[in-house]
């Protein structure tokens, strides 16, 4: 909203008398259009979406509910951080501990305390089992103080997110996301819950996050190292999110990875083969679309204006099919002007205006 406003507002700067010719600059052309193969996927559902710019960029079976596994800690760490600060202690419960020959843990001991901040670290890093339970325990007292069962008024807390943020095709009935019957989640609800996350500060760190130490306090204090699940992490541009593997799930992984400024979210659910299935679709997206950026990178001319001081006041990324990729320019409207304001430049495809930002003297 503030950018928009930005705009309107400078978008009422008088212009002065002379006014330099529109210059006009094609990004560097391509080779000849050639539609992209569309992968074959071992995933039975799997979604793709630019969550900067809203845009859907691939989607088989997106909508089809499935075994969340581990993916479902992505909505305990939105509703933990709802009810819980970064900076508080809790203290381990002989209740909060898993089966370690079954599910991922941290090794917690009932009398460790930890906080919030490193169980959510081991939770969403490591997939640690215990660190979900633990968050959830004390998390649900909070939600409920009356609650028999603390658990159960936490969960219903992740059913109420799933509701605010729109989901349509998810049910949780766990925080840790082990196979129980008629917890499900979608490909599309996913990429909806991992926006999300990555809105947070504190959840985005987590998630990108490949290892960390953890301080536990109590009668057997120590210091932990938690390793991320998530391989994807080793891809370029790569930016978390989660893993999830069970029985009933089989391999799940949410990806996250930048394109210009802009943030593709991708999500595989029931997979043979996450990682590569994974490479596959963003190789696929890689061929299928094009990201454009108001800079020096994607348009030459821009780059010079910068050598002079003059830069965009935005710098946006838009995202194109390959196939009108040729047609997108950017032209630039020079004002002589002893104001910051020294013109505009509007990125176009074909004959339509995609933005139109002010361009700005900076000092150098």
């Amino acid at each position: 909203m503030a950018s928009v406003l930005m705009l309107a507002l400078l978008g009422t700067t008088t212009r002065a008398v002379a006014v330099v010719p529109e210059v006009s600059s094609r990004p560097a052309p391509s080779s000849a259009y050639q539609p992209a193969e569309r992968p074959t996927l071992t995933a039975r559902a799997s979604f793709a979406v630019d969550i900067t710019a809203g845009v859907e960029l691939w989607a088989q079976e997106a909508d089809r509910p499935l075994p969340p596994a581990s993916t479902t800690k992505l909505m305990t760490a939105l509703v933990v951080r709802r009810w819980l600060r970064p900076d508080e202690s809790i203290t381990i419960r002989s209740d909060d501990l898993v089966d370690p020959a079954v599910y991922a843990n941290a090794g917690f001991q009932p009398g460790d305390r930890v906080t919030v901040t490193d169980l959510l670290a081991a939770m969403l890093i490591a997939s640690a089992g215990d660190a979900a339970l633990a968050l959830a325990r004390v998390a649900g007292e909070r939600i409920d103080p009356e609650h028999d069962v603390p658990r159960t008024a936490f969960i219903d807390a992740m059913n109420q997110e799933a509701a605010r943020l729109g989901l349509r095709h998810s049910w949780f009935a766990t925080p840790d996301g082990r196979d129980v019957p008629g917890q499900t989640v979608s490909a599309r609800d996913l990429a909806i819950i991992a926006a999300a996350v990555l809105s947070d500060p504190l959840l985005a760190e987590l998630v990108a996050t490949r290892t960390r130490e953890i301080e536990i306090a109590g009668p057997q204090s120590r210091r932990i190292t938690v390793v991320n699940t998530n391989q994807f992490l080793t891809e370029p541009d790569a930016l978390g999110v989660k893993t999830g593997t069970s029985v009933a799930a089989g391999q799940c992984l949410v990806a996250a990875v930048r394109r210009g400024n802009d943030i593709v979210v991708l999500v595989l659910l029931s997979s043979r083969d996450r990682y590569a299935d994974a490479r596959a679709l963003l190789t696929y997206l890689d061929r299928q679309y094009r990201w454009f950026t108001l800079d020096g990178r994607s348009f030459a001319e821009l780059a010079r204006l910068a050598r002079e001081g003059i830069v965009p006041a935005l710098v946006p990324t838009v995202v194109v099919a390959n196939e009108t990729a040729d047609q997108v320019r950017v032209i630039i409207d020079r004002q002589h002007s002893s104001a910051d304001v020294v013109g505009t430049v509007r990125l176009r495809i074909g004959t339509s205006d995609l933005f139109i930002v002010p361009l700005l003297r900076v000092e150098r």
